[in-house]
């Protein structure tokens, strides 16, 4: 449930001075390990120094901007990190101490976090598995944090460098030229309605207003030249917001959304099994059954392939590793 609060920062940001500023709560990194194991969250470690005062900046007024505070709350656990410590750590098992001798020397797990690269603010972000991600450095203000956060806690780094979303990113929220929507998206019972008469695949997309990497696929990815041209020729394309209230007919079932014990739609919850988590391609055949589920976040280029895995049946006989090695797209 946690995953569909992202919160659409533009709109937040531009009300920070009319917002009441939200108390952050810092542990240690052994406290966040241990909250960790019993709810699982990835680290945010602010790698910060006494006499750092890039670090008291962006404490003040990056952390503590209500927009961002909210974000990091909600997606991970927050760690304060002196590098100059004399503190003993023990982290994964092991004995961290600081060694040096001068009156700024770094702890031996800084060192170790930041690969010996000593400059401060540096962010550490850590997985579930407390296993380090990236040791991004320098201040940051809370636009430069926004993809940054993003990025990690909603694991886009699986699947994109950080300057692809970023660039995508750009290009949805900050572009001052709107984008023009090239997809002929139709509704769920036009797409049942259109396979009686011209049997094709349908690409439901399910999504959610407040999901950021929804709206940069729908502004970016889909509407990337090839993409749309494809999505347009070959499939019946449908996006769904998982929270409509709309009645959906589909099968021979009515869909609703009750509205009692959550915001989700019938038919959201009866293709996710119940696991809100967005965005997601559903792939449905010309007879109106589902194929498969693919979730996550994805770029043009890796949209490209998975379009061809389902249009072209290869799933039938082809495993998609063994897909993927042959394919040769129109996406460089």
């Amino acid at each position: 449930m946690k995953k569909l609060t992202s919160i659409l920062f533009l709109t937040l940001l531009s009300f920070t001075s009319f917002a009441q500023q939200i108390e952050l709560q810092w542990y240690s990194l052994n406290e966040a390990v241990e909250l960790s194991k019993k709810n699982p969250k990835k680290i945010f470690i602010d790698m910060y120094t006494n006499w750092c005062g890039w670090c008291k900046k962006m404490d003040a007024e990056t952390f503590h901007n209500p927009a961002i505070a909210k974000y990091l709350i909600d997606n991970f656990y927050l760690v304060k990190f002196n590098a100059e410590t004399h503190d003993t750590i023990v982290f994964k098992e092991k004995k961290y101490i600081n060694t040096g001798t001068q009156a700024r020397s770094p702890h031996e797990l800084a060192v170790e976090f930041l690969g010996g690269r000593m400059s401060y603010p540096t962010i550490v972000y850590l997985d579930e598995n407390f296993n380090l991600l990236s040791a991004v450095p320098g201040y940051m203000n809370p636009s430069d944090i926004e993809p940054v956060l993003i990025f990690f806690s909603r694991d886009i780094y699986k699947s994109a460098s950080f300057n692809e979303f970023k660039d995508n990113f750009n290009k949805t929220f900050k572009d001052t030229v709107p984008f023009v929507n090239k997809i002929n998206w139709v509704t769920l019972e036009k797409a049942s309605e259109l396979n009686l008469k011209k049997p094709k695949k349908i690409l439901l997309f399910l999504y959610h207003d407040w999901c950021i990497e929804c709206k940069i696929m729908l502004a970016a990815t889909f509407n990337q030249d090839v993409i749309a041209k494809y999505l347009n020729a070959h499939y019946y394309p449908v996006k769904f917001d998982i929270t409509s209230k709309d009645t959906v007919k589909f099968n021979g079932t009515t869909f609703i959304n009750e509205q009692k014990e959550h915001p989700y739609h019938q038919l959201a919850v009866s293709l996710l099994g119940g696991k809100m988590n967005v965005p997601q391609m559903v792939f449905i055949n010309g007879q109106n059954q589902l194929i498969s589920l693919i979730p996550g976040y994805f770029l043009s280029k890796n949209t490209e392939p998975v379009l061809h895995f389902f249009k072209e049946d290869a799933y039938l006989n082809k495993k998609w590793d063994e897909y993927l090695k042959d394919f040769i797209g129109e996406i460089k």
